[in-house]
């Protein structure tokens, strides 16, 4: 069965896109309180990633924004964190797509189909758990709690060590 994709859209777009989900970072960041110095550095960071998409500057756009919202905030705006989150991931997923396709090619909007539903099987359950947290009572956890958190851990490292060995 062959499949006609048209002509589709510039590559460009998918470093524009960078442009576009890193300015919203950005105003998630203002809206919690980072100040313009920061959001500058931000900004320049955003323009160099969305350029050179296969640079360390995609780590920088990550991370940063959860170290400016610690050191500008006491305490976290639950709002403003659950955006990042998942602006945070669309930024990692929209670079790495960028780095592979070449500047002067065209992305056909159904090539990006199986990456959105990736992008959405990752953001419901970790959204998901961000709400149970949140429900959670504060305070101090009781031992037996802890020990158990520490064996699922635990579980968890040995069940993904097993499960990549079988693979390899």
């Amino acid at each position: 069965m062959r499949v006609e994709l048209g002509a589709g859209l510039p590559a460009w777009v998918l470093r524009a896109s960078i442009g576009v989900v890193g300015g919203a970072v950005a105003a998630v960041l203002a809206a919690n309180g980072v100040e313009w110095p920061a959001l500058a550095l931000y900004g320049a960071l955003v323009v160099v990633a969305a350029a050179i998409p296969a640079s360390a500057a995609v780590a920088l756009i990550i991370g940063y924004p959860a170290a400016a919202m610690v050191v500008a905030t006491d305490e976290p705006s639950w709002p403003g964190v659950f955006a990042l989150v998942v602006l945070l991931h669309l930024l990692h997923v929209l670079s790495a797509y960028a780095a592979l396709v070449p500047v002067g090619s065209r992305v056909h909007p159904d090539a990006l189909r199986a990456p959105a539903k990736r992008f959405a099987a990752v953001q419901l359950p970790v959204l998901a758990l961000g709400v149970v947290l949140l429900l959670l009572p504060g305070g101090r956890t009781d031992a037996a709690v802890e020990v158990v958190g520490l064996v699922c851990a635990v579980g968890l490292v040995v069940g993904t060590v097993l499960l990549m060995r079988r693979k390899g």
